[in-house]
């Protein structure tokens, strides 16, 4: 019997985070049980990409040099919505 594709926007958004939850936690349990795989996927101790760090320092010199250049998270969340819906 063929597996049907799943469509994930066929659940509501409580029920995706919910699911999110679910599959790091099965991968964090994996992990524990030394699975490779999913030591990767969980490993928060890997060291960031140079260039991705660099990038934070220096947004976060520019923040502090000027705070008004900074956008408020409801702003963000509120263009991401309509972006997105």
């Amino acid at each position: 019997m063929p597996k049907s594709e799943f469509d994930p926007k066929s659940l509501s958004v409580e029920e995706r985070l919910a699911l999110i939850d679910r599959i790091w936690l099965s991968l964090a349990v994996d992990a524990d049980k030394g699975d490779e795989r999913a030591q990767e996927a969980v490993d928060l101790h890997r060291p960031l990409d140079p260039d991705v760090l660099a990038e934070f320092v220096r947004r976060a010199d520019e923040a502090e040099r000027d705070p008004s250049s900074l956008i408020p998270w409801e702003r963000v969340l509120a263009e991401m919505r309509k972006k997105h819906d």
